[in-house]
Protein backbone atom coordinates (compact mmCIF):
# COMPACT_ATOMS: atom_id res chain seq x y z
CA UNK A 1 0.00 0.00 0.00
CA UNK A 2 2.02 2.60 0.91
CA UNK A 3 5.35 4.04 -0.28
CA UNK A 4 7.24 5.17 2.30
CA UNK A 5 9.17 8.85 1.05
CA UNK A 6 12.06 9.96 2.57
CA UNK A 7 12.27 14.17 1.62
CA UNK A 8 15.66 15.57 2.36
CA UNK A 9 14.74 19.87 2.47
CA UNK A 10 16.80 22.48 1.13
CA UNK A 11 15.96 25.87 2.49
CA UNK A 12 16.69 29.37 0.89
CA UNK A 13 15.92 32.36 2.17
CA UNK A 14 14.15 35.12 0.52
CA UNK A 15 14.78 39.18 1.66
CA UNK A 16 11.43 38.69 3.18
CA UNK A 17 12.58 36.32 5.96
CA UNK A 18 10.13 33.26 4.78
CA UNK A 19 12.15 30.34 3.91
CA UNK A 20 10.74 28.73 0.74
CA UNK A 21 11.04 24.31 0.75
CA UNK A 22 12.22 22.40 -2.73
CA UNK A 23 12.17 19.04 -2.58
CA UNK A 24 13.98 15.46 -2.33
CA UNK A 25 17.63 16.49 -2.62
CA UNK A 26 20.98 15.39 -1.12
CA UNK A 27 22.65 17.72 1.23
CA UNK A 28 26.13 16.20 0.46
CA UNK A 29 25.74 17.44 -3.12
CA UNK A 30 27.27 20.42 -4.75
CA UNK A 31 25.00 24.33 -3.85
CA UNK A 32 25.20 26.95 -6.49
CA UNK A 33 26.89 29.76 -4.77
CA UNK A 34 25.46 32.42 -6.58
CA UNK A 35 22.02 31.33 -6.14
CA UNK A 36 21.93 28.43 -2.92
CA UNK A 37 20.30 26.35 -5.40
CA UNK A 38 21.51 22.58 -6.31
CA UNK A 39 23.53 22.23 -9.31
CA UNK A 40 23.54 20.22 -12.77
CA UNK A 41 24.80 17.13 -11.03
CA UNK A 42 21.51 16.59 -8.74
CA UNK A 43 19.13 16.59 -11.23
CA UNK A 44 19.51 13.18 -12.88
CA UNK A 45 19.37 11.82 -9.47
CA UNK A 46 16.60 13.48 -8.34
CA UNK A 47 14.59 12.95 -11.81
CA UNK A 48 15.95 9.22 -11.13
CA UNK A 49 14.53 9.40 -7.40
CA UNK A 50 11.04 11.02 -8.69
CA UNK A 51 10.36 8.47 -11.80
CA UNK A 52 10.70 5.49 -9.57
CA UNK A 53 7.81 6.96 -6.96
CA UNK A 54 5.89 7.94 -9.97
CA UNK A 55 5.24 4.41 -10.99
CA UNK A 56 4.75 3.33 -7.77
CA UNK A 57 2.26 5.90 -7.30
CA UNK A 58 0.74 5.83 -11.09
CA UNK A 59 2.20 9.65 -11.37
CA UNK A 60 3.70 11.60 -13.79
CA UNK A 61 6.91 13.51 -13.59
CA UNK A 62 7.46 16.50 -15.63
CA UNK A 63 10.92 18.09 -16.66
CA UNK A 64 11.35 22.07 -17.64
CA UNK A 65 14.23 23.89 -18.89
CA UNK A 66 14.30 27.39 -18.67
CA UNK A 67 16.47 29.93 -20.49
CA UNK A 68 16.32 33.95 -19.89
CA UNK A 69 16.21 34.75 -23.57
CA UNK A 70 19.05 37.09 -24.85
CA UNK A 71 20.62 36.65 -21.59
CA UNK A 72 24.27 37.56 -23.31
CA UNK A 73 22.56 41.15 -24.03
CA UNK A 74 22.05 41.91 -20.39
CA UNK A 75 25.75 41.01 -19.81
CA UNK A 76 26.78 42.99 -22.68
CA UNK A 77 25.02 46.27 -21.99
CA UNK A 78 24.57 45.83 -18.20
CA UNK A 79 28.01 43.69 -17.15
CA UNK A 80 28.62 40.46 -15.98
CA UNK A 81 27.30 41.20 -12.57
CA UNK A 82 24.23 42.45 -13.43
CA UNK A 83 23.11 39.33 -15.53
CA UNK A 84 24.48 37.17 -12.17
CA UNK A 85 21.70 39.49 -10.48
CA UNK A 86 19.20 38.65 -13.08
CA UNK A 87 19.98 35.10 -12.54
CA UNK A 88 19.41 35.69 -8.42
CA UNK A 89 16.13 37.22 -8.98
CA UNK A 90 14.60 34.70 -11.37
CA UNK A 91 15.64 31.90 -9.03
CA UNK A 92 13.92 33.52 -6.17
CA UNK A 93 10.74 34.52 -8.66
CA UNK A 94 10.92 30.47 -10.03
CA UNK A 95 10.94 29.23 -6.33
CA UNK A 96 7.73 30.79 -5.30
CA UNK A 97 5.81 29.24 -7.76
CA UNK A 98 7.25 26.19 -6.98
CA UNK A 99 5.57 23.31 -5.01
CA UNK A 100 6.71 21.83 -1.92
CA UNK A 101 8.00 18.41 -3.19
CA UNK A 102 9.09 20.26 -7.03
CA UNK A 103 13.04 20.58 -7.26
CA UNK A 104 14.60 23.74 -9.22
CA UNK A 105 18.27 23.16 -9.98
CA UNK A 106 20.53 26.02 -11.46
CA UNK A 107 21.86 24.00 -14.28
CA UNK A 108 24.60 26.80 -15.78
CA UNK A 109 24.46 30.52 -16.65
CA UNK A 110 20.86 31.35 -16.98
CA UNK A 111 19.46 27.97 -17.28
CA UNK A 112 17.37 26.37 -14.97
CA UNK A 113 15.98 22.87 -14.45
CA UNK A 114 12.13 22.11 -12.63
CA UNK A 115 11.15 19.01 -11.93
CA UNK A 116 7.51 18.57 -10.80
CA UNK A 117 7.11 14.85 -9.73
CA UNK A 118 3.63 14.67 -9.85
CA UNK A 119 1.22 16.53 -12.44
CA UNK A 120 -2.03 15.16 -13.87
CA UNK A 121 -0.80 15.33 -17.55
CA UNK A 122 -0.02 17.68 -20.25
CA UNK A 123 -2.39 20.36 -19.36
CA UNK A 124 -1.40 21.21 -16.07
CA UNK A 125 2.43 20.51 -17.05
CA UNK A 126 1.51 23.35 -19.81
CA UNK A 127 -0.06 25.40 -17.42
CA UNK A 128 2.73 25.62 -14.76
CA UNK A 129 5.31 25.98 -17.60
CA UNK A 130 2.91 29.40 -18.49
CA UNK A 131 3.20 29.81 -14.53
CA UNK A 132 7.18 30.11 -14.39
CA UNK A 133 7.13 31.76 -17.97
CA UNK A 134 5.20 34.60 -16.15
CA UNK A 135 7.64 34.88 -13.52
CA UNK A 136 9.78 37.66 -15.41
CA UNK A 137 6.29 39.71 -15.86
CA UNK A 138 5.79 42.07 -12.89
CA UNK A 139 9.86 43.06 -12.56
CA UNK A 140 10.50 46.52 -11.98
CA UNK A 141 12.17 49.07 -13.94
CA UNK A 142 15.21 48.95 -11.99
CA UNK A 143 15.46 45.47 -12.10
CA UNK A 144 18.30 43.76 -14.31
CA UNK A 145 15.01 41.48 -15.75
CA UNK A 146 12.93 44.15 -16.79
CA UNK A 147 11.66 43.61 -20.49
CA UNK A 148 13.22 39.95 -19.96
CA UNK A 149 11.34 36.97 -20.93
CA UNK A 150 12.20 33.13 -20.78
CA UNK A 151 11.64 30.50 -22.80
CA UNK A 152 10.54 26.58 -21.60
CA UNK A 153 10.62 23.22 -22.90
CA UNK A 154 9.08 20.72 -21.34
CA UNK A 155 8.76 17.20 -21.28
CA UNK A 156 6.28 14.33 -19.84
CA UNK A 157 7.38 11.25 -18.23
CA UNK A 158 6.40 8.05 -20.80
CA UNK A 159 6.22 5.07 -19.23
CA UNK A 160 9.53 3.16 -20.21
CA UNK A 161 11.22 7.05 -19.40
CA UNK A 162 14.84 7.21 -18.08
CA UNK A 163 16.17 10.64 -16.30
CA UNK A 164 18.78 11.04 -18.91
CA UNK A 165 16.14 10.94 -21.57
CA UNK A 166 13.57 12.66 -20.09
CA UNK A 167 15.92 15.65 -19.20
CA UNK A 168 17.10 15.88 -22.89
CA UNK A 169 13.66 15.81 -24.39
CA UNK A 170 12.96 19.02 -22.27
CA UNK A 171 16.28 20.58 -23.66
CA UNK A 172 15.18 19.82 -27.17
CA UNK A 173 12.00 21.38 -26.99
CA UNK A 174 13.82 24.38 -25.68
CA UNK A 175 15.25 24.49 -28.49
CA UNK A 176 12.12 24.45 -30.34
CA UNK A 177 11.14 27.29 -28.05
CA UNK A 178 13.74 29.35 -29.05
CA UNK A 179 13.35 28.55 -32.67
CA UNK A 180 9.74 29.38 -32.88
CA UNK A 181 10.33 33.14 -31.62
CA UNK A 182 10.91 32.89 -27.56
CA UNK A 183 9.12 33.82 -24.86
CA UNK A 184 6.64 31.10 -25.31
CA UNK A 185 6.66 26.98 -23.68
CA UNK A 186 6.22 24.22 -25.97
CA UNK A 187 6.05 20.31 -24.90
CA UNK A 188 7.98 17.94 -26.17
CA UNK A 189 6.33 15.29 -28.84
CA UNK A 190 8.17 12.30 -30.85
CA UNK A 191 8.58 14.67 -33.88
CA UNK A 192 10.87 17.07 -32.02
CA UNK A 193 13.06 13.95 -31.04
CA UNK A 194 13.31 12.97 -34.51
CA UNK A 195 14.16 16.72 -35.33
CA UNK A 196 16.16 16.74 -32.83
CA UNK A 197 18.46 13.42 -33.79
CA UNK A 198 18.46 15.00 -37.66
CA UNK A 199 20.11 18.19 -36.15
CA UNK A 200 22.45 15.90 -34.55
CA UNK A 201 24.08 14.31 -37.21
CA UNK A 202 24.12 17.29 -39.06
CA UNK A 203 26.14 18.77 -36.47
CA UNK A 204 28.45 15.36 -36.36
CA UNK A 205 29.15 16.06 -40.00
CA UNK A 206 29.74 19.90 -40.05
CA UNK A 207 32.62 19.14 -37.07
CA UNK A 208 33.93 16.29 -40.08
CA UNK A 209 33.62 18.63 -42.43
CA UNK A 210 35.79 21.38 -40.76
CA UNK A 211 38.36 18.94 -39.27
CA UNK A 212 38.52 17.30 -43.15
CA UNK A 213 39.16 21.18 -44.58
CA UNK A 214 35.97 20.43 -46.28
CA UNK A 215 34.44 23.65 -45.70
CA UNK A 216 34.95 26.06 -48.24
CA UNK A 217 32.85 28.84 -50.54
CA UNK A 218 31.11 29.00 -53.75
CA UNK A 219 30.43 31.76 -55.62
CA UNK A 220 27.38 34.09 -57.45
CA UNK A 221 27.94 36.87 -59.65
CA UNK A 222 26.66 40.42 -58.70
CA UNK A 223 25.62 42.54 -62.07
CA UNK A 224 25.88 46.17 -62.48
CA UNK A 225 22.23 46.47 -64.18
CA UNK A 226 23.15 49.87 -65.89
CA UNK A 227 26.44 48.10 -67.79
CA UNK A 228 25.55 44.82 -67.62
CA UNK A 229 29.43 44.40 -66.25
CA UNK A 230 30.34 41.83 -63.21
CA UNK A 231 31.21 44.07 -59.77
CA UNK A 232 31.39 41.59 -57.38
CA UNK A 233 30.24 38.29 -55.97
CA UNK A 234 28.39 36.62 -53.26
CA UNK A 235 30.25 34.33 -51.48
CA UNK A 236 28.23 31.20 -50.61
CA UNK A 237 28.98 28.28 -47.71
CA UNK A 238 29.70 25.02 -49.01
CA UNK A 239 30.20 21.86 -47.37
CA UNK A 240 31.22 18.81 -48.46
CA UNK A 241 30.30 15.00 -46.54
CA UNK A 242 32.69 12.39 -46.34
CA UNK A 243 30.42 10.76 -49.26
CA UNK A 244 31.57 14.01 -51.01
CA UNK A 245 27.60 14.44 -51.23
CA UNK A 246 27.23 18.66 -50.43
CA UNK A 247 25.03 19.38 -47.61
CA UNK A 248 22.60 21.97 -47.48
CA UNK A 249 23.99 26.11 -46.34
CA UNK A 250 20.65 26.48 -44.47
CA UNK A 251 20.81 23.36 -42.39
CA UNK A 252 24.56 23.60 -41.75
CA UNK A 253 24.37 27.24 -40.85
CA UNK A 254 21.62 26.57 -38.27
CA UNK A 255 23.52 23.23 -37.01
CA UNK A 256 26.79 25.58 -36.81
CA UNK A 257 24.54 28.34 -35.00
CA UNK A 258 23.10 25.78 -32.74
CA UNK A 259 26.30 23.97 -32.18
CA UNK A 260 28.45 26.89 -31.29
CA UNK A 261 30.70 26.43 -34.60
CA UNK A 262 29.81 29.48 -36.39
CA UNK A 263 32.65 31.21 -35.56
CA UNK A 264 35.03 29.12 -36.80
CA UNK A 265 32.79 28.23 -40.05
CA UNK A 266 32.54 31.99 -40.57
CA UNK A 267 35.91 32.57 -40.52
CA UNK A 268 37.47 29.81 -42.79
CA UNK A 269 34.72 31.51 -45.41
CA UNK A 270 36.09 34.66 -44.34
CA UNK A 271 39.47 33.26 -44.86
CA UNK A 272 38.32 31.84 -48.27
CA UNK A 273 36.88 35.09 -49.50
CA UNK A 274 39.63 36.98 -49.07
CA UNK A 275 42.31 34.76 -50.88
CA UNK A 276 39.49 34.81 -53.52
CA UNK A 277 39.15 38.55 -53.92
CA UNK A 278 42.84 39.04 -54.18
CA UNK A 279 43.23 36.48 -56.84
CA UNK A 280 40.76 37.70 -58.85
CA UNK A 281 41.64 41.67 -59.03
CA UNK A 282 45.32 40.71 -59.92
CA UNK A 283 46.28 43.23 -62.79
CA UNK A 284 42.50 44.59 -62.77
CA UNK A 285 42.11 48.10 -62.57
CA UNK A 286 38.43 48.14 -61.36
CA UNK A 287 38.50 45.84 -58.61
CA UNK A 288 35.72 43.82 -57.94
CA UNK A 289 34.03 43.13 -54.37
CA UNK A 290 33.22 40.05 -52.29
CA UNK A 291 30.07 39.77 -50.32
CA UNK A 292 29.97 37.54 -47.17
CA UNK A 293 27.05 36.53 -45.03
CA UNK A 294 27.32 37.38 -41.06
CA UNK A 295 25.39 35.44 -38.43
CA UNK A 296 22.98 37.07 -36.41
CA UNK A 297 24.55 35.14 -33.55
CA UNK A 298 27.40 37.33 -34.25
CA UNK A 299 26.29 40.42 -33.78
CA UNK A 300 27.33 40.82 -30.06
CA UNK A 301 30.81 38.63 -30.60
CA UNK A 302 33.20 41.33 -29.72
CA UNK A 303 35.98 39.70 -31.48
CA UNK A 304 34.22 39.93 -34.81
CA UNK A 305 35.57 42.88 -35.74
CA UNK A 306 38.55 42.35 -35.07
CA UNK A 307 39.27 38.93 -36.95
CA UNK A 308 38.21 40.34 -39.83
CA UNK A 309 40.73 43.36 -40.04
CA UNK A 310 43.60 40.12 -38.68
CA UNK A 311 42.46 37.99 -41.92
CA UNK A 312 42.25 41.03 -44.66
CA UNK A 313 45.80 42.64 -43.13
CA UNK A 314 47.32 39.11 -43.24
CA UNK A 315 45.48 38.67 -46.66
CA UNK A 316 46.87 42.11 -47.90
CA UNK A 317 43.49 43.11 -49.27
CA UNK A 318 41.62 47.06 -49.04
CA UNK A 319 38.77 46.68 -46.74
CA UNK A 320 36.86 48.43 -49.28
CA UNK A 321 36.63 45.24 -51.33
CA UNK A 322 35.10 43.25 -48.95
CA UNK A 323 30.95 43.85 -48.22
CA UNK A 324 28.65 41.63 -45.27
CA UNK A 325 25.95 40.72 -45.25
CA UNK A 326 23.37 40.91 -42.22
CA UNK A 327 19.91 39.91 -41.83
CA UNK A 328 17.73 42.93 -40.95
CA UNK A 329 16.40 42.13 -37.41
CA UNK A 330 20.04 43.19 -36.49
CA UNK A 331 18.55 46.25 -36.65
CA UNK A 332 16.00 45.19 -33.66
CA UNK A 333 19.16 44.10 -31.66
CA UNK A 334 18.81 46.55 -28.81
CA UNK A 335 22.63 47.89 -28.80
CA UNK A 336 24.64 45.04 -30.81
CA UNK A 337 23.75 45.49 -34.31
CA UNK A 338 24.29 49.13 -35.14
CA UNK A 339 27.65 49.00 -32.35
CA UNK A 340 28.71 46.18 -34.91
CA UNK A 341 27.98 48.06 -38.09
CA UNK A 342 29.84 51.38 -36.61
CA UNK A 343 32.61 49.21 -35.99
CA UNK A 344 32.66 47.75 -40.12
CA UNK A 345 32.11 51.07 -41.34
CA UNK A 346 35.04 52.66 -39.43
CA UNK A 347 36.89 49.86 -40.75
CA UNK A 348 35.84 50.79 -44.15
CA UNK A 349 33.81 47.70 -44.81
CA UNK A 350 30.43 48.34 -46.60
CA UNK A 351 27.28 46.72 -44.81
CA UNK A 352 24.54 45.63 -47.03
CA UNK A 353 20.84 44.25 -45.25
CA UNK A 354 20.29 40.75 -46.61
CA UNK A 355 16.82 38.97 -47.68
CA UNK A 356 15.07 42.77 -47.26
CA UNK A 357 11.47 42.42 -46.95
CA UNK A 358 10.74 46.14 -46.05
CA UNK A 359 9.19 44.71 -42.46
CA UNK A 360 11.72 46.38 -40.01
CA UNK A 361 10.45 49.78 -41.25
CA UNK A 362 12.06 51.71 -43.75
CA UNK A 363 12.26 54.68 -41.31
CA UNK A 364 14.81 52.94 -39.43
CA UNK A 365 17.39 52.91 -42.59
CA UNK A 366 20.18 54.84 -41.65
CA UNK A 367 22.05 55.37 -45.26
CA UNK A 368 25.36 56.89 -43.24
CA UNK A 369 25.20 52.90 -41.83
CA UNK A 370 23.74 50.84 -44.47
CA UNK A 371 24.89 50.98 -48.12
CA UNK A 372 23.06 48.57 -49.85
CA UNK A 373 19.98 46.47 -49.34
CA UNK A 374 19.37 43.01 -51.44
CA UNK A 375 15.38 42.56 -51.98
CA UNK A 376 14.50 38.86 -50.57
CA UNK A 377 13.38 36.56 -53.93
CA UNK A 378 10.06 36.81 -52.48
CA UNK A 379 9.91 40.35 -53.35
CA UNK A 380 11.24 39.94 -56.99
CA UNK A 381 9.43 37.32 -57.89
CA UNK A 382 6.23 38.61 -56.87
CA UNK A 383 6.86 42.27 -58.79
CA UNK A 384 4.85 40.86 -61.94
CA UNK A 385 1.34 41.40 -60.39
CA UNK A 386 0.51 44.98 -59.91
CA UNK A 387 0.34 44.48 -55.82
CA UNK A 388 3.77 43.17 -55.82
CA UNK A 389 5.09 45.83 -57.91
CA UNK A 390 3.53 48.49 -55.78
CA UNK A 391 5.41 47.40 -52.27
CA UNK A 392 8.85 46.44 -54.47
CA UNK A 393 8.33 50.06 -56.04
CA UNK A 394 8.03 51.73 -52.12
CA UNK A 395 10.82 50.02 -50.73
CA UNK A 396 13.25 50.58 -53.79
CA UNK A 397 12.28 54.76 -53.56
CA UNK A 398 12.53 54.90 -50.00
CA UNK A 399 16.12 53.61 -50.44
CA UNK A 400 16.67 54.99 -53.34
CA UNK A 401 15.94 58.45 -51.37
CA UNK A 402 18.46 58.03 -48.68
CA UNK A 403 21.55 57.18 -50.98
CA UNK A 404 21.13 53.33 -50.41
CA UNK A 405 21.71 51.08 -53.34
CA UNK A 406 18.73 48.33 -54.18
CA UNK A 407 20.05 44.96 -55.61
CA UNK A 408 17.71 42.24 -56.93
CA UNK A 409 18.32 38.34 -55.57
CA UNK A 410 16.71 35.81 -57.66
CA UNK A 411 16.51 37.46 -61.05
CA UNK A 412 15.73 34.07 -63.24
CA UNK A 413 14.45 35.20 -66.63
CA UNK A 414 14.94 38.66 -68.76
CA UNK A 415 11.17 39.36 -67.58
CA UNK A 416 12.83 39.56 -63.89
CA UNK A 417 15.57 41.61 -65.05
CA UNK A 418 12.92 44.18 -67.20
CA UNK A 419 11.14 44.68 -64.02
CA UNK A 420 13.79 45.09 -61.53
CA UNK A 421 15.34 48.13 -64.22
CA UNK A 422 12.22 49.56 -64.02
CA UNK A 423 12.03 49.73 -60.30
CA UNK A 424 15.55 51.59 -60.18
CA UNK A 425 17.57 48.68 -58.87
CA UNK A 426 21.25 49.00 -58.93
CA UNK A 427 22.32 45.41 -59.08
CA UNK A 428 21.06 42.12 -59.38
CA UNK A 429 21.96 38.88 -59.09
CA UNK A 430 20.70 35.48 -60.04
CA UNK A 431 20.38 32.10 -61.62
CA UNK A 432 19.85 34.36 -64.82
CA UNK A 433 23.09 35.72 -65.18
CA UNK A 434 25.17 32.58 -63.33
CA UNK A 435 24.91 29.80 -60.87
CA UNK A 436 27.33 30.04 -57.82
CA UNK A 437 30.45 28.54 -59.02
CA UNK A 438 34.24 27.46 -57.97
CA UNK A 439 37.27 29.99 -57.83
CA UNK A 440 38.43 28.57 -60.92
CA UNK A 441 34.74 29.13 -62.68
CA UNK A 442 34.67 32.48 -61.08
CA UNK A 443 37.96 33.83 -62.70
CA UNK A 444 37.07 32.58 -66.36
CA UNK A 445 33.41 34.43 -65.97
CA UNK A 446 34.56 37.69 -65.02
CA UNK A 447 37.51 37.40 -67.40
CA UNK A 448 34.89 36.65 -70.17
CA UNK A 449 32.68 39.30 -69.12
Amino acid sequence: GNVERHVNVVIVGNEGGSDILIGDHDPDADIDPSTGLPGRSNVLDFLETSLEHSKALDGTVACYSVDIDRFKTICDTEGYEAGEEAVRLLAKEIVKLTRTDDMIARIGGDEFAIVCPDVCGPAEAFELGERFREAVDKTTTDSPLWGATLSIGISLAAADANAEQLFQDSETALHQAKGLGRDRCELFNEDLRSESTKRYSVRQKLRNAINDDSVGASYQPIIDISSGDTIGCEALLRITDSDGTPMMSREAVAAAEEGGLIRRVENIVLDHSARTVAKLNEGRDEPLFISLNVSSRRVNDSRYALELARTLHRVDISTDLIHLELRPDILRSQDGGKRLITQLRALGVSVALDEFLGHEGLEAIDGDLVSWVKLDKRIVHGIHGSRGKARAKLIVDAMTERGIKVCAVGVESEADLEAVTELGCSYAQGYGFSPPVDRSQLIKLVNQS
